[in-house]
């Protein structure tokens, strides 16, 4: 039946090797209904579960130690035929029980106790980890929330041994041989685990496992004490060879999953490839990457801080799918757009980023004005947007835009000014505190030094292939980036300020999606341990799709959101045009892939809907899911089935296939002159404004994500729906 979605569940431990006799329980996520229970067979896998496309449901595993059932992973029922792997962050040996001998050894549990004057943040640098990791770890909703003597979990890195090499030139690179032994790692395991915790996210790097029979015979030493804690031999070192028939009704062809990294590792660890130059560009803020097509010992720690900070997950140093599909998913979720408004050169009297002059005197220097700012310096700015709003969160900082970008030789003489970094190679930044200008000192100085120095491994002083910062006084007294933080890479090599480096358009800046890169190298098999099986339809806008299936969870989130948006008018008219607004923007979202592929990622998007994930003086929700259905209202409901219902008959979206929409007489007088005002303009004469007075919402799409835009699509609701 073409409605129907046939799904098969496998639990892997963290090195990827199935789990059996595991206890498990599904569970519609909606009604609460069971589903299916049983044990894992030797493939990790449970019992086929066969539901209408769009079901949500719950997956729940049992504590190997005799604990209770808890929920590990959620998954929609959204194709024919799919594949949910879950990962335990545990690794499961097929172990000899040895006598015991008594405690030996010098083995101590990796475990902190909160003490009086702790945070998260100086436990984390402490114990060379980061709050995002400990966050995971011990499943800390709060991060300024922990309390003396609390015990903090502490994280032991599974070194990966995929060993791949990139072959588009030859390689004159060496192996890292940084990893820590195979025993080293065992004596660092958390002995005190004993249950399975929530699974995590398929982007961990499950296909470069240590090799199994070797792993086994150094690790026989070390385990009197895992026998004295009740370990038990829990797995068999089997390699995973899922393969199934046709479905049943459907007649499609069921997928093939093979673990082709145990076979055959797919990470790159050496070489020299455009791929490898395109992922040293997007790390620049994550360790001070140079922008070479060669794989360094530099590109190993930055991938290892990426993996550390942004992903959450082991550390491996090595190019895999689980890193790229990561990077494309930071690629959206720290746009560059808001800033840019000051970023070329303001004189009118060039292009916006020079004439290409080269070689002229400026002073004591040599103008030299490139054709773009260099790539580098965007992703510096994402890096920094992203450890402000994460890991340095309790700060209240926050990139405000960029002050002063591009600056060609004509803008010099009209200030009176000989210095050249602006030409292409510098940027000054603005920050907001608590949504507000801060000129602080102290604000520019913990940037400076907890961002840029300690996370970039910038400097203030000029040191080859540095990033420089401008410090708040030059060693000659004079005062420097006192208000503001300046950044540059003047000081790269020549060879990383070729032109082929220096863009002058936000998509070039960014660069192309690796999803896609990948798909023109043929070279889909890296992508193998991403979790992403079909790149085409994982990837904004690359496949054409004529419909959007709804769940009723989807439409209940739309509900939430849909009444936290609008303004409840008397006027039937302006109700209406808002609300519709609001539910189509969501619908087009989903089909754009931009914020994610459903419903529920594109509405718990950061700050997008202002009560969900907005700013904290909102005193938003955090999640959808936390917003009671008990605070949407009947017309709202009402509406919104009404309106899905048409949409589904064939009605038209009242605002195309748009995906914004703003207010300027709520927006800051930044983003009014940068952006909201023309936005505002163009929806004007689209038609595209809903609502009265100042309560109105501008639709349009900003230029950023235009290329996003989704083809015309049709809803379909559930089978026999009627409203909620």
């Amino acid at each position: 039946m073409k409605n129907k979605s046939l799904a098969t569940v496998q639990i892997l431990d963290l090195l990827g090797n199935p789990i059996s006799k595991v206890q498990y329980e599904v569970k519609n996520s909606t009604t609460g209904q069971h589903v299916v229970h049983g044990s894992t067979n030797s493939k990790g896998c449970i019992y086929e579960i066969q539901r209408d496309k769009g079901t949500v449901l719950d997956i729940y595993i049992k504590s190997l130690f005799g604990g209770g059932m808890k929920k590990v992973q959620t998954f929609t029922m959204s194709k024919d035929r799919i594949l949910v792997t879950v990962i335990s962050p545990k690794i499961l040996l097929d172990l000899k029980t040895v006598e015991n001998k008594g405690s030996q050894g010098s083995y101590k549990r990796k475990t902190h106790t909160v003490k009086k004057g702790e945070t998260l943040s100086s436990i984390a640098q402490q114990h060379h980890t980061t709050v995002r990791m400990l966050e995971r770890l011990n499943g800390i909703k709060d991060t300024n929330k922990i309390s003396i003597g609390q015990i903090i979990k502490l994280p032991v890195n599974m070194p990966a041994t995929g060993n791949n090499t990139s072959t588009e030139r030859k390689s004159n690179s060496q192996k890292d041989n940084s990893q820590k032994t195979q025993l080293q790692q065992i004596e660092e395991s958390k002995k005190e685990d004993k249950k399975i915790d929530k699974g995590i996210p398929t982007t961990t790097n499950k296909g470069t496992a240590v090799i199994f029979e070797e792993y086994q015979k150094k690790a026989l030493g070390q385990l009197n004490e895992w026998y004295e804690e009740g370990k038990k031999t829990l797995s068999e070192a089997v390699k995973i060879d899922f393969k199934e028939g046709r479905s049943q009704e459907g007649g499609t062809p069921k997928t093939n999953t093979t673990n082709l990294c145990e076979k055959n590792p797919q990470c790159i660890s050496q070489g020299k490839s455009e791929l490898i130059r395109e992922v040293n560009i997007r790390l620049a803020g994550f360790g001070g990457a140079l922008p070479t097509d060669e794989f360094t010992p530099l590109t190993v720690e930055c991938i290892k801080q990426f993996q550390r900070d942004y992903m959450g997950v082991p550390e491996t140093g090595k190019i895999c799918g689980s890193v790229l599909a990561a990077l494309d998913k930071f690629y959206y979720e720290y746009p560059i757009s808001n800033f840019m408004a000051k970023a070329s050169c303001p004189c009118g009297q060039c292009s916006g980023y020079g004439n290409n002059r080269r070689g002229v005197k400026s002073g004591l220097n040599t103008a030299n004005e490139y054709p773009g700012l260099h790539r580098s310096l965007i992703w510096i700015l994402k890096a920094l947007n992203f450890y402000l709003k994460n890991e340095f969160k309790s700060k209240n900082l926050e990139v405000a835009y960029i002050e002063s970008g591009y600056r060609c030789i004509e803008d010099n003489k009209k200030k009176g000014r000989t210095t050249v970094n602006h030409m292409g190679l510098a940027l000054d930044i603005h920050v907001n505190k608590n949504g507000k200008r801060t000129k602080a000192e102290s604000d520019m100085e913990f940037i400076r030094k907890s961002i840029f120095i300690s996370k970039m491994k910038a400097s203030e002083q000029r040191i080859d292939n540095k990033i420089y910062l401008e410090p708040k006084k030059f060693n000659n007294g004079s005062l420097g980036a006192d208000t503001w933080v300046h950044f540059d890479v003047t000081r790269f090599f020549s060879i990383y300020r070729e032109d082929i480096y220096f863009k002058n358009n936000i998509s070039d800046l960014n660069g192309e999606l690796f999803r896609r890169n990948i798909l023109k190298m043929k070279k889909e098999s890296l992508f193998s341990c991403s979790g992403i099986i079909n790149l085409s339809d994982r990837s904004p806008s690359e496949k054409i799709m004529d419909k959007l299936d709804l769940s009723e969870q989807d439409i209940i989130d739309i509900m939430k959101v849909t009444e936290t948006e609008i303004i409840k008018f008397k006027t039937e008219k302006y109700f209406y045009e808002q609300a519709a607004g609001v539910v189509d923007t969501i619908l087009n979202r989903v089909k754009s892939g931009v914020w994610g592929s459903s419903v529920r990622s594109v509405v718990n998007a950061h700050r997008q809907f202002s009560k969900i994930t907005g700013p904290q003086n909102l005193k938003p929700y955090g999640l959808v899911q936390k917003m009671p259905m008990s605070a949407v209202s009947a017309r709202i409901r009402n509406f919104v089935n009404t309106y899905l219902i048409e949409r589904a008959k064939g009605k038209k979206s009242i605002i195309g296939e748009h995906l914004n929409y703003a207010n300027k007489y709520y927006s800051d007088e930044y983003n009014r002159k940068t952006w909201v005002n023309n936005f505002h303009d163009q929806a004007e004469k689209e038609g595209l404004i809903f609502g009265n007075g100042k309560a109105i919402h501008a639709h349009g799409t900003v230029e950023e994500l235009r290329k996003y835009i989704p083809k015309p699509f049709k809803i379909v609701l559930p089978e026999n729906f009627k409203g909620i």
